[in-house]
């Protein structure tokens, strides 16, 4: 090491010859590098002072410095650091001062004496010095401790001396790392399991007492049950974590479903290829990850609780109640108790140890606001009022309780036109829409044999086909029931059929060109060509050139008719 410290001396352009006058920092930088390093010092410093009478007897001067080469503390022989310039501020790096201890020490990241003529620069070979780099735990050198004195004070103990207080001082500051990354990852822990984690979830001593619950297991359990311990009928499942030298133990508990609840639906259960389903499949598995209100869209049959289950079941509040309410088949005088609840005895043929209300009941959940177009005047401003304050009070109580759900409202109706009707109050819809997820209708769907055969598997049916004329049949007809249509339909086939083919006159439905509504403005002929137009793209799976050939037009007129009506697949 001496000699490669030699050779990069050299290299620097010093020469052993050289007068060496180092530039030491001023006041203000000297404050900058103390403050920058005020945790090597405040663990280097007591350790020092308590061995200042060996280095005062010894006539040595200890010094330690930065990762740099500043020196940033001395103790000791202060004629010897005035001498050599080994005060606070100072700069020992090797192409600064020749082969010294500090140097080689800091660049080898290694221990090393250097003795006498060992030194580069003539003017320091009267000393003899030691050093040792400061490691933290991670590896990382902080800075060295040095030991420096006249050769004729050598003492074979001064490398082993430094060799020691490097690795006390390291393992002080390591120690305090630790100690404190400890208190930042319970803290962590802590957070996380509380706003991120879903599942009740408990911390357990090695007796099985709780120590830490998050909020979600608080509404189980009960706050007072910090410090109990967990009783083997409260449905927690325990895994128990050891230290690597089995001495400690701690257990997590989380808490499991019981068997008897409904398994909610998920987007695996959403089927279908067509771009529009799979573009809002795309939306809601992006929406429920959030905690935003979301508002679902679409007629009568399109699947709104299906996809508003799916998206409480991929959402962080998967682990807590799902609960739906009909909010058309709620009579205005009971809006009140069936979504707040009320107290034993508050009004005539109350249950008299009371009841949870809707908003209770999916207290951490998902509360899904089913046809909420349908809903009073009155029982929107009940509804409203809770979002807005975020807290129920039940009836017949004074005490209010603060609630914690997510919204997910679903309308079969156009809410903007009930806004402007006087039929829906304007600030509930900007309450619930949040992100507003629009379902398609069967008949813009491109993808309805793939459907169907999907939901004969379902039904139990996946031996039976469809005949080419079934397809057809199913391809034209308009479905206004959508999937619940279809679905019915499909069991009804199934039921008809014999052998294992569905055949055209075992799909009980009737294709009816007559029965066209026209509520878009387009005329009843006109409308009639869109939906003609529509039906034949739908059959061709999207491809134009073959809905062209099919309709007996050119694809220019095809592009025309689809931009006129404002036709999308």
């Amino acid at each position: 090491m001496i000699k490669d410290s030699w050779k990069r001396c050299e290299m620097y352009g010093l020469k052993p010859s050289d007068f060496i006058d180092s530039i030491v920092l001023d006041h203000k930088q000297i404050l900058g590098v103390l403050k920058k390093n005020q945790e090597l010092t405040h663990f280097a410093i007591p350790v020092l002072e308590k061995l200042y009478p060996v280095f005062k007897e010894m006539g040595h001067i200890v010094s330690v410095v930065d990762r740099h080469g500043t020196i940033i503390y001395t103790l000791g022989n202060e004629n010897l650091a005035r001498e050599v310039q080994m005060q606070v501020g100072a700069n020992w790096l090797e192409n600064t001062r020749g082969t010294n201890a500090m140097g080689v020490a800091l660049h080898e990241k290694s221990p090393i004496r250097v003795h006498g003529n060992q030194h580069f620069i003539e003017s320091a070979q009267f000393l003899t010095c030691a050093a040792s780099p400061i490691f933290l735990a991670s590896g990382e050198v902080i800075g060295a401790i040095n030991i420096s004195g006249k050769i004729e004070k050598y003492h074979p103990y001064t490398f082993s001396l430094t060799q020691l207080i490097a690795d006390d001082i390291g393992n002080r500051i390591s120690l305090q790392h630790s100690e404190k990354e400890h208190r930042l990852t319970l803290q962590e822990l802590e957070f996380s399991i509380n706003k991120y984690v879903t599942v009740p979830f408990l911390s357990l001593d090695n007796e099985n007492r709780i120590i830490r619950a998050n909020n979600r297991a608080k509404t189980i359990l009960g706050q007072e049950n910090i410090g109990q311990k967990l009783n083997d009928n409260d449905q927690f499942i325990i895994e128990t974590i050891t230290s690597s030298c089995r001495k400690f133990s701690r257990s997590i508990a989380i808490h499991q479903k019981k068997n008897d609840e409904k398994r909610l639906h998920t987007f695996s259960d959403v089927k279908g290829a067509c771009p529009r389903v799979v573009r809002v499949k795309k939306l809601a598995e992006k929406a429920a990850i959030t905690d935003i209100p979301i508002l679902l869209s679409g007629e009568t049959g399109t699947g709104k609780e299906l996809f508003a289950q799916s998206i409480h079941s991929s959402s962080l509040r998967s682990h807590s109640p799902f609960i739906a309410v009909n909010c058309g088949a709620i009579s205005e005088s009971l809006i009140e108790s069936e979504l707040f609840g009320y107290i034993g005895g508050s009004f005539t043929g109350a249950n008299q140890e009371g009841r949870k209300g809707k908003f209770e009941a999916a207290q951490n959940g998902t509360l899904f606001l089913d046809e909420i177009g349908d809903m009073s005047l009155r029982a929107q401003v009940t509804l409203l009022r809770a979002l807005q304050e975020k807290e129920i009070t039940p009836v017949g109580s004074t005490t209010s309780k603060g609630i914690d759900v997510r919204i997910i409202a679903a309308t079969n109706k156009d809410l903007l036109e009930e806004v402007k009707e006087n039929r829906f109050r304007a600030d509930l819809y900007y309450r619930i829409k949040g992100i507003q997820i629009t379902l398609p209708s069967l008949r813009k769907r491109s993808d309805l044999i793939q459907l169907a055969i999907g939901l004969l598997e379902e039904k139990g049916y996946s031996n039976l086909t469809l005949s080419e004329e079934a397809k057809q049949k199913v391809l034209l007809h308009t479905w206004p029931g959508n999937i619940r249509e279809l679905m019915s339909v499909l069991v009804e086939a199934s039921f008809l059929s014999e052998g294992k083919v569905i055949r055209s006159e075992d799909i009980q439905i009737e294709t009816d060109y007559t029965s066209i509504e026209s509520n878009d403005g387009i005329e009843p002929l006109k409308s009639a060509e869109k939906l003609v137009i529509e039906k034949y793209i739908r059959i061709a799976e999207g491809n134009i050139s073959v809905a062209a050939e099919r309709l007996q037009i050119s694809r220019n007129t095809l592009y025309r008719k689809i931009k006129e009506y404002n036709i999308e697949f």
